[in-house]
This record gives structure tokens, C-alpha cells and sequence, in this order.
């Protein structure tokens, strides 16, 4: 076997060997939210609990020309160009 093939292995063989060690870690974890199913709460107020219409935001253009990008509504200068938006 070459040089390169008997690293590539051993490179490999590292990587398995950390990927066991982590999913040993998790094991108790998994096989804790496995047994303990947590119990259900109900509602005290079904009214408290009504999801609010989402009310989406246009995104913002940036009025560079040549950039032009569609940016978050949020934002206060184009990330890309560093033009101010206006509000």
C-alpha cells in the first residue's frame, strides 16, 4: 500500500472512531428521552392559545442600480454595497 493510501486509511479509521465515541455519548440521552415520555398538559384557556394571524414584510430593495438586491426589511444599509435604505 502507498504512503498516501496508509494515511487516507488511518484518516479514516480516526473519523469512525470519533463518530462511535460521540454516538456513545448520545446513547444515554436517546435511551432517556426513550423511557420518560413526558405527559401531555392541557389547556387552560383555549382562547389564550389561538395563533395570531402572521403578518409578512415586504422585503427591501436596495436602491443602488447596480446592486439591486432584495434585502431584509430590517435592514438599514445594504450589506452588499453599503448604500443607506431609506425607511
Amino acid at each position: 500500500m502507498s504512503k498516501n493510501g496508509k494515511l487516507k486509511k488511518a484518516k479514516n479509521v480516526e473519523k469512525r472512531r470519533l463518530q462511535m465515541e460521540e454516538a456513545l455519548e448520545c446513547l444515554p440521552l436517546k435511551e432517556a428521552a426513550q423511557s420518560d415520555p413526558v405527559p401531555p398538559t392541557p389547556l387552560k384557556d383555549a382562547d389564550e392559545f389561538q395563533s395570531r394571524p402572521v403578518t409578512k414584510k415586504q422585503p427591501k430593495q436596495c436602491t443602488f442600480p447596480p446592486c439591486g438586491r432584495y434585502l431584509d426589511p430590517s435592514c438599514k444599509a445594504c450589506p452588499y454595497c453599503g448604500t443607506p435604505l431609506p425607511d
